[in-house]
């Protein structure tokens, strides 16, 4: 079994006790903490970084499509120790990432419904084309890049959209409809030379001595602008 076929069939709906977890879940829920906040940002600048980095892919494995280089960069997020296994832990990670990539990739003009086949189906045609779209608008450079992920994920809007999809486990509401990420990416996962290095490149837009240096930066700024 090569490696896309692999990574498709790590794919799974949740089981029907999930569902009912999210659909049962009252708003009785604290607000967000700081190390709540810490670590939805966390999350967040990292799939961002990840869809920058799929946009400039160029390097695809033999039978790898772009829905699969994806799917590994969102893996890469969560497998810290990248032994290849998904575990609870690790999937609720992905459901807060992969619902921060729908955001930025609406926000950045790609239609819901190319969002949703790519993020819950890892649609190869929807992937081509949301990939063409996202790279035409990426800002130039190291530095507008990494603006642009500060900008999106250091914005005033609320997270917590992101922590109910995986923490809370209850459904969210966006815009009139229910949170969109209704997939798992689970079981044993093996990632490629080449989507490894990638998950590397993605790493370091978001995580560099610079790019966080540039960040501190920025939101010092916003303090003294009396922003959050």
């Amino acid at each position: 079994m090569n490696v896309t076929e692999m990574l498709r069939g790590a794919l799974k709906r949740p089981d029907p006790a999930a569902k009912k977890t999210l659909d049962s879940a009252d708003d009785k829920e604290p607000k967000l903490s700081g190390a709540d906040d810490y670590t939805i940002a966390d999350i967040s600048v990292s799939a961002v970084a990840a869809v920058q980095q799929w946009a400039e892919t160029d390097d695809l494995d033999d039978g790898e499509s772009y829905a699969d280089r994806l799917m590994a960069l969102f893996v890469g997020i969560a497998d810290a120790n990248k032994d290849g296994d998904i575990t609870e832990d690790e999937q609720g990670v992905l459901q807060v990432a992969l619902n921060t990539a729908w955001d930025y990739l609406v926000k950045c003009g790609v239609s819901e419904e190319d969002a949703g086949a790519l993020l819950n189906d890892w649609d190869g045609e929807a992937a081509d084309r949301v990939r063409d779209l996202v790279a035409s608008v990426l800002p130039d450079g190291e530095d507008g890049a990494g603006d642009d992920i500060d900008a999106f994920v250091f914005s005033d809007d609320d997270q917590e959209p992101a922590l109910d999809a995986a923490y809370r486990k209850k459904v969210v509401i966006r815009s009139g409809k229910k949170v969109r990420i209704n997939k798992r990416i689970s079981g044993h996962v093996r990632l490629s030379a080449k989507q490894k290095v990638a998950i590397r490149k993605a790493r370091m837009k978001s995580h560099s001595a610079g790019a966080m240096m540039r960040r501190m930066k920025s939101l010092r700024i916003r303090q003294r602008a009396g922003l959050k």
